[in-house]
């Protein structure tokens, strides 16, 4: 029997909704690119879950292999409000009609995906292209674009806030990610001002919960895995690179209330502004999902990449978000998912 993952996380928005500013979607129409990765499905458990509060929406969404998503996700074929339309990002987009807002999180962010730097930079802006011209056709008013942290290039230690002018090194192929974010963000304002519609734009650090991908390229999703498994947990490098988590039901929230209620054309960080180095999370991890556990460290990497990445969050804060649920909480209900009782 499939696990339902929007029941699994609706435990996790009954815990939020005390703390988080409410969310006002009734009679709105949207339009959710990404709908099936990380960012979209829990978007779309929030929906689910505000739809059985009695909030009444439409939502159309849009993915390559919509029947392969409905049998991974089942729950998500039975939802009567949504509309999971076959198309590719960076192709005209199939959807018809009048729309509220969009919220535009298709990116693919797994490291196969990242062999080809130039496919990178050309398809995001190809998605970005496809995304705004959708929003000026259909009369989106609202438009909120999912960047990265990664825009900033190599951070200073200490959490960094939007006003920094920190870039990319535009003469690094490695860069290509980041700066296709930058120029994201500038056709988006390009288009905001002559089309006349509301362009939120985010900045996305890191991540953690259900749908996560454990055998992937993050640091904590192979640490859980590795934790489920007993140990050890391995590290590549000498764990003093800093980072910070958002667990996937705050980061849902987080998307919805600022595509709903962010001031336009101002940047938002996304993410948690709690840093630890990866040897700390490490740690974390084992000290809560199997004690007794040993982690190896790797060698030191001193020209590492991304050595610092924690985002201020004070405009984040300033609008009512907070990262609401705490790491080690994060990393059990991520393990719980997984089939084992943290």
């Amino acid at each position: 029997m499939k696990r339902d993952f929007a029941a699994f996380v609706a435990e996790d928005f009954e815990r939020l909704s005390p703390l988080a500013p409410p969310l006002a979607l009734d009679g709105q129409r949207l339009m959710l690119s990404g709908a099936t990765g990380f960012f979209g499905k829990n978007v779309l458990a929030l929906l689910a879950w505000l739809h059985g509060r009695g909030q009444h929406f439409e939502v159309v969404g849009l993915s390559r292999d919509p029947q392969r998503f409905f049998t991974v996700e089942p729950w998500a074929a039975q939802l009567p409000w949504f509309t999971l339309l076959s198309g590719d990002v960076r192709d005209p987009w199939p959807a018809e009609g009048h729309f509220d807002g969009l919220l535009h999180a298709a990116t693919d962010t797994h490291a196969s995906a990242h062999a080809d730097l130039q496919a990178v930079f050309d398809g995001v802006l190809a998605g970005t292209r496809q995304a705004l011209a959708f929003a000026a056709a259909q009369g989106v008013r609202r438009l909120l674009l999912t960047g990265s942290g990664a825009q900033y290039g190599a951070l200073p230690p200490g959490p960094v806030d939007e006003t920094h002018a920190l870039a990319c090194d535009p003469t690094q192929p490695g860069s290509a990610y980041g700066e296709a974010k930058r120029v994201a963000e500038l056709l988006a304002a390009l288009q905001a001002e002559r089309h006349g519609f509301d362009v939120v734009p985010t900045r996305c650090f890191a991540f953690v919960g259900p749908g996560l991908d454990l055998h992937g390229h993050f640091a904590i999703g192979n640490f859980i895995r590795d934790a489920l498994a007993g140990g050890p947990l391995k590290l590549s490098s000498d764990g003093q690179a800093q980072r910070s988590y958002l667990y996937g039901a705050d980061l849902a929230w987080w998307l919805l209330h600022l595509l709903l209620t962010a001031p336009g054309g101002q940047p938002v960080n996304v993410g948690s502004d709690q840093g630890l180095s990866v040897a700390g999370l490490a740690a974390l991890t084992r000290d809560h999902l199997c004690p007794g556990g040993t982690v190896h460290l790797g060698p030191a990497r001193p020209g590492e990449a991304r050595r610092h990445y924690v985002p201020a969050i004070g405009r984040a804060r300033g609008l009512g978000l907070a990262a609401w649920t705490p790491l080690p909480l994060a990393l059990q209900r991520t393990a719980r998912w997984h089939g084992q009782e943290a």
